[in-house]
């Protein structure tokens, strides 16, 4: 079943996310959040609470990369 709620932008780009919305997605306060954008449409989703190198790990191809990659990706989270 799909919902539809809407939400206004501030003026510093934030936004309230529905309690509908928070609800279904069982957010709760300092939960993150991942933005999808494709074909030119926004997806939100919870993002996993799962430690990120916990993640890589599991990624075999990964292996070799995987300081340098999880050095950029904290970078950008931050």
């Amino acid at each position: 079943m799909s919902e539809i709620s809407v939400s206004s932008v501030t003026t510093k780009g934030q936004i309230t996310i529905p309690k509908e919305i928070r609800e279904r997605l069982d957010l709760k306060e300092g939960d993150r959040i991942i933005f999808v954008i494709e074909n030119g449409q926004a997806t939100i989703r919870k993002a996993s609470s799962e430690k990120f190198s916990e993640i890589l790990r599991r990624q075999k191809p990964w292996r070799e990369h995987s300081v340098k990659f999880q050095k950029r990706i904290r970078r950008e989270w931050q």
